[in-house]
């Protein structure tokens, strides 16, 4: 593909959905999907965040993550207290911990096979994103107030 003429959007999304199916693959034993295990990694080291903060902090949309923690819920593995803030159950913490496990093998398995190169350019790439999107959140906010 051209690298002149390809939508990036699209070719970061697809990107993300080949990553996403890797390490999906890897969670399969836990019978957890990759975001399912992330909320039990974040949720395990930071006890009592609260929902909303945890969304932005992630970039997930309110319905995204309601389904999510509904089905951490499901699985016993989520209090069912979500207005005094997110905590696992005992048994939420020890899936939490596999997952952990699971996840440092593997991103550091994705490191190597990337390499240094790639990485710094996921940085730098990762980087300019974030700055993009908080300008345009900046502007748009003051557009709103004028």
């Amino acid at each position: 593909m051209d690298a002149e003429n390809y939508c990036i959007a699209g070719r970061l999304r697809m990107l993300s959905r080949i990553m996403t199916s890797l390490y999906n693959q890897a969670f399969e034993d836990e019978d957890v999907t990759l975001p399912q295990a992330g909320l039990l990694m974040y949720i395990f080291a930071q006890p009592g965040i609260r929902q909303v903060a945890l969304g932005q902090m992630l970039h997930i949309e309110k319905s995204g993550m309601n389904r999510e923690l509904q089905l951490l819920q499901r699985n016993g593995w989520l209090t069912d207290n979500l207005k005094q803030g997110l905590f696992l159950t005992e048994e939420g913490r020890i899936k939490a911990k596999r997952c952990h496990k699971i996840w440092k093998a593997l991103n550091l398995n994705m490191r190597e096979q990337l390499g240094t190169e790639a990485l710094s350019g996921l940085n730098t790439l990762s980087g300019q994103i974030f700055e993009l999107a908080q300008t345009t959140r900046t502007n748009n906010q003051q557009t709103d107030t004028e």
